[in-house]
């Protein structure tokens, strides 16, 4: 953002010396306002230009991005499974300059914001948000700027990782068609595009269009392609002695057609002496049929019910069964840029975009929730219990002649199908403007509207109301969920399904719509001489904003409370009517945004005052203060930057700035999000403890807990403080080479988060030693059994856990820092054609998250050893490494041209990390506090490309043949504990790539 000038730096865009399209002499990079300034060579600045894009080989504005070393974790990708619906899937990606998260990078394109992509993700409990990096097309790009350093005082919120410009094609002189295939080695997945656009002068060269239009398609591919994803039980892949045969590498689920119910009845009355039970087929006891204790059932067919909660390993359910890896999808775009110059002081300009994309996959079957069982009458024709003469009822039991309710508490509906999701969005943006000089002073005003749509489809959903219908039914056309699935393999598919009419009796769609709108109004005026200063003109600009932003997200009336789910058997009312899924409020929110800013660029010695050691010496001053309406909040930043030439060639740099990123707009507006997930009550389990019923709280058995999250108008925006501390050489004696490096420094204060409800568990228990508790677990009045449990206990009497409150609070304080390190050689030419060299690396050295009082009151306790070492408070201290946050991300390229022929060769690495998922069955001790995780391999990955372009007078006359290859060496993504076997949001399972192109200008 803020350095001086100096000798020209060699992060100057390359233009193709066959392009068409209007060649520049002159880059405005982000970091300054002021139009002219000698300020934009010396910035902390990445610069893609064409040819590093092509370098790339990008299909998406996901893989281009991601190429950045400076970027982070993508959250937003189609292999993310956490969070199902009410997360942002479908054809989606973001942007984390940093590791700051998702939300703190500023992403523009032209100089002007973009508007968010209409989902959400949830990051560390938290709902982040982020424009969609999916609607920029790699082919309209003339370059991106990536600003290395915090920019709030130049651009406002979420600037705090720093600034993204994508520059689009524009004043384009001709025009061109291409067209390219690609298809991934060993797979079924391939995909083409056809692109196009065409640029004229008119009015004597005044004015100009140039209109753009694309299409791409790609065909899918299903998980079975890739043996890492084709299974959840992944304990055969790996390759590091210390965790062979980990099974906390096998992820199948308890879930299956197999389900797991309780009798409402005495443990005594049946020969399993247990209320609960599960399914599994009979052979799985072994050659006879039966167990050793007798303690089972047998229901016909193969079927048998086993007594307890845990069904072995070996019928768990492979969930990626029939999914798929990479969804089908189309993307459409259309773009038109416009210019005319209205006068030699005056320039009307204005930009139109339409980006729309299809996508759609299978995932997995729809399944049921712990925290919402199903009840089936004893009336059900299928309950094996029924009374007397029913038509199921299993002989040689106990139960009354009334019969007895069955509770069925986990069953994935593998029959009716996986679940089919599809994700269509819409976005449109308009800006126009007028930018020219009044008098001396340059100025731009503009207004901008942006909106996007899009719709989420899910089928094959489970309506729990309808399906307890079809359960509960008295004859035979019932649903019947005691039949199994597939006797000879029962972690895949069922064999065993119910009749259609039936599942279609049950079977719904269900949607979620999302809308999020970005209106905006500026005006900007700079003037690079106001006056002269001893080392040259000072520089300044000013400018007003006013944006104004809004969304909605609408759900189903089966999820947002419209139509709900009260339980015919035991009356328990759940807010959501979707099997698998927690209620969801629709939410909606808008906010209005004032913002001013300055600037001011002091040269303050320049080369013509020969002062010993001083070359050069520049400062650059600038503030913003901007309000926001809806949280009633005002901040007020500051910058300071300065470089110094020490002598031709050899540059020191620094900034330090202040930042602030507002809570978006679901932090603000969420009115209360319920979710379910398997949590510890450690209060309970602690008087467990003191019983000796359980050895200690890591035998804890977890239950279905209700988390009630919800947002409020009480957040502040988070603050944020950086430092960039850099050099440049661009050594005399080696003409064409430029080095950099960069430390920077980033500290942020009351981070948006929630406490947690494992965490706020965690706090009952601490307090309710000391005789108080945490009020935000709330719990049921003690029952007889409850007095039982903690009498003789150092615990007063609690009972169940009926919800925990959690929040969006400002609570975290975190410090990231690292190096960037850059260089750029274009080679003199020698006589054997055109070199560059491209690198560029980015070194995180540490990631700190520090806790807010709460989470520093269980950490004292747990260091005091007031908290059993059991207990422990995950997301703080060193993150690095940490489920993503490599050390080490770097990319280089070599370019080589000559005449016709161009070949280009990219290479991009990414560290290692370690998941936290998977730690030792032995524990060792070390100074290494991750030496316990599973280490996740560093990845290296190879582009070649080669092509050659038609020069002479033919109708061939400047086509291009490009042949390229992503991937060379068909490098797996590292081996990973998560949903597909890799970490998608580090790595890529589209392996090597094979693509060509082809290309006409005219």
């Amino acid at each position: 953002m803020a350095l001086a000038h100096g000798t020209a730096h060699a992060q100057a865009v390359q233009t193709d010396s066959d392009s068409s399209e209007t060649e520049e002499t002159e880059i405005v990079v982000v970091g300054t306002q002021i139009q002219g300034a000698q300020i934009n060579d010396v910035l902390p600045v990445t610069v893609l230009d064409e040819t590093s894009i092509e370098n790339v080989g990008a299909s998406s504005g996901d893989e281009l991005f991601r190429a950045i070393p400076q970027a982070g974790v993508a959250a937003f990708n189609e292999q993310n499974t956490t969070g199902g619906v009410n997360g942002a899937r479908g054809d989606v990606g973001s942007i984390n300059l940093r590791e700051l998260g998702t939300g703190n990078t500023l992403m523009l394109i032209n100089g002007r914001r973009m508007n968010l992509h209409p989902g959400f993700q949830t990051e560390l409990l938290v709902p982040v948000v982020s424009p969609d990096t999916n609607e920029i097309a790699p082919g309209s790009v003339r370059r991106i700027e990536v600003l290395r350093d915090g920019a709030s005082a130049i651009y406002g919120a979420d600037a705090v990782a720093g600034v993204i410009n994508t520059v689009l094609k524009g004043d384009m002189d001709g025009g061109f068609l291409e067209a390219d295939w690609r298809a991934s080695d060993g797979t079924s997945l391939y995909s083409y595009r056809f692109t196009g656009g065409l640029g004229f002068d008119f009015s004597d060269g005044r004015g100009n269009l140039t209109l753009y239009g694309g299409y791409y398609h790609e065909s899918g591919m299903p998980a079975s392609d890739r043996d890492y994803a084709a299974d959840d039980d992944r304990t055969a892949l790996i390759t590091d002695p210390d965790f062979a045969d980990d099974t906390q590498f096998n992820n199948r689920s308890t879930f299956n057609s197999f389900g797991q119910f309780d009798i409402q009845a005495p443990s005594n009355r049946t020969a399993l002496a247990d209320d609960d039970f599960f399914l599994m087929p009979c052979s799985l006891f072994g050659p006879t049929g039966q167990p050793s204790d007798g303690r089972f059932l047998d229901l016909g067919g193969g079927v048998c019910a086993d007594n307890g909660t845990s069904p072995p390993l070996a019928q768990r359910y492979n969930t990626n069964f029939g999914t798929d890896l990479f969804s089908q999808k189309n993307r459409y775009n259309a773009m038109a840029l416009f210019s005319y110059e209205l006068s030699n002081a005056l320039e009307f300009y204005a930009e139109g975009s339409y980006y729309r994309s299809e996508n759609e996959r299978n995932i997995d079957a729809p399944v049921s929730l712990t925290a919402v069982p199903i009840g089936i009458s004893r009336n059900a024709y299928y309950n094996p219990f029924g009374p007397v003469g029913s038509p199921n009822r299993l002989l040689g039991t106990n139960i009354a002649a009334s019969g007895a309710d069955v509770i069925m508490e986990r069953y994935r509906f593998v029959d009716i199908g996986n679940r089919n999701v599809s994700v269509d969005k819409d976005s449109y943006r308009i800006v126009a403007g007028l930018r020219g000089n009044l008098g001396a002073w340059d100025f731009d005003t503009g207004l901008l509207y942006s909106q996007s749509n899009s719709t989420d489809l899910a089928r094959n959903r489970v309506s729990l109301t309808l399906v307890q219908d079809a359960i509960n039914r008295t004859t035979p056309d019932a649903y019947n969920p005691f039949n199994g699935g597939c006797l000879n393999n029962v972690n895949e598919g069922d064999c065993t399904p119910n009749p259609q009419e039936v599942l279609d009796s049950f079977r719904i769609n269900v949607f979620r719509k999302g809308e999020t709108t970005l209106a905006l109004a500026d005006f900007k005026i700079s003037r690079d001489d106001l006056f002269s200063l001893p080392g040259g003109d000072l520089g300044v600009a000013a400018g007003v904003e006013f944006r104004r932003e809004t969304f909605f997200d609408d759900r189903d009336p089966r999820l947002d409370g419209t139509i709900t789910f009260t339980d015919s058997v035991t009356g328990e009312f759940n807010g959501s009517d979707v099997a698998g899924s927690s209620p969801s409020p629709d939410t909606s929110g808008n906010r209005e945004v004032y913002s001013a800013y300055a600037e001011a660029f002091l040269p303050l010695v320049s080369e013509d005052m020969n002062i010993p050691l001083v070359h050069d010496f520049s400062v650059q001053l600038a503030g913003r203060i901007e309000r926001f309406s809806d949280i009633k909040a005002t901040a007020i930043v500051p910058r300071v930057a300065a470089s110094w030439t020490l002598i031709p060639g050899l540059m020191f740099r620094g900034a330090w700035s202040e930042g602030f990123r507002a809570p978006n707009l679901v932090q603000v507006n969420d009115e209360g999000t319920t979710r379910v997930n398997t949590r510890d009550d450690y209060v309970r389990c602690q008087a467990q403890v003191e019983k000796n019923i359980i050895s200690d709280l890591g035998a804890c058995s977890g239950t279905g807990t209700v988390s009630l999250r919800t947002g409020t108008e009480n957040l502040t925006p988070e603050d944020s403080e950086s430092i960039n501390l850099g050099v440049v050489l661009q050594p005399r004696f080696i003409p064409g080479l430029t080095l950099t490096a960069d430390y920077w420094r980033v500290r942020q204060e009351g981070l948006v988060g929630t406490f947690g409800d494992d965490n706020a568990i965690a706090l009952d228990l601490l307090r309710r030693f000391n005789g108080s508790s945490n009020p935000n677990v709330i719990r049921e009045a003690p029952d007889a059994d409850d007095i039982t449990l903690y009498t003789g206990t150092s615990l007063t009497p609690v009972g169940d856990i009926i919800q925990v409150l959690d929040p969006y609070l400002n609570l975290d304080s975190r410090e990231s820092k690292g190096w960037d390190f850059g260089l750029t050689y274009e080679i003199p030419d020698f006589g054997i054609g055109d070199f560059r060299i491209r690198a560029n690396a980015a070194r995180l050295e540490s990631f700190v998250q520090s806790a807010g009082p709460d989470g520093q009151e269980l950490l004292d306790a747990i260091a005091a050893g007031t908290l059993p070492p059991e207990v422990s408070v995950g997301g703080l201290g060193e993150l690095l490494e940490i489920e993503g946050r490599p050390k080490w991300r770097w990319s280089g390229s070599v370019n080589w041209s000559s005449g016709p022929v161009d070949v280009g060769l990219y290479g991009q690495y990414v560290g290692g990390v370690y998941d936290t998922s998977v730690t030792r069955d032995v524990p060792v001790v070390s100074d290494d506090p991750n030496a316990n995780f599973y280490r996740v391999d560093d990845w290296f990955t190879t582009n070649f490309s080669i092509s050659y372009t038609i020069d002479n007078d033919t109708a061939l006359d400047g086509t291009r043949l490009r042949f390229a290859v992503n991937n060379l060496f068909d490098k797996d993504p590292p081996l990973a504990d998560e949903s597909y076997g890799f970490f998608s949001e580090l790595h890529s399972a589209r392996g090597r790539v094979f693509h060509v192109e082809l290309r006409k200008k005219f």
